[in-house]
């Protein structure tokens, strides 16, 4: 199925986009290569490859060690908050 610009807009519709009317053709365009590059992935043969969750299979991931450590640039944090009280940064309150 080729993306044409109407089926950009239901697209946009749905995910309540604006998208501006000179920039339709090229998301067109582009949803229909992304589209084209699935197609290709979907012809793959995949019968005898096992499925994995993850790459390091078996492997523990690496991680580091949490270590507790004294942060000593307070003021500079604190100093690029729009807004502040004292030594905690001000925020909008969420309902």
């Amino acid at each position: 199925m080729p993306i044409d610009v109407t089926v950009v807009h239901k697209i946009a519709s749905l995910a309540r986009l604006k998208i501006e009317p000179k920039d339709e053709e090229r998301y067109a365009r582009e949803l229909d290569a992304i589209l084209g590059y699935v197609a290709q992935l979907q012809e793959l043969d995949v019968t005898n490859i096992e499925p994995t969750s993850q790459v390091t299979e078996g492997a523990p991931p690496p991680l580091r060690t949490d270590e507790v450590c004294a942060f000593g640039e307070r003021e500079e944090a604190l100093g690029q908050a729009p807004d502040r009280d004292g030594d905690y940064f001000t925020v909008p309150q969420v309902v």
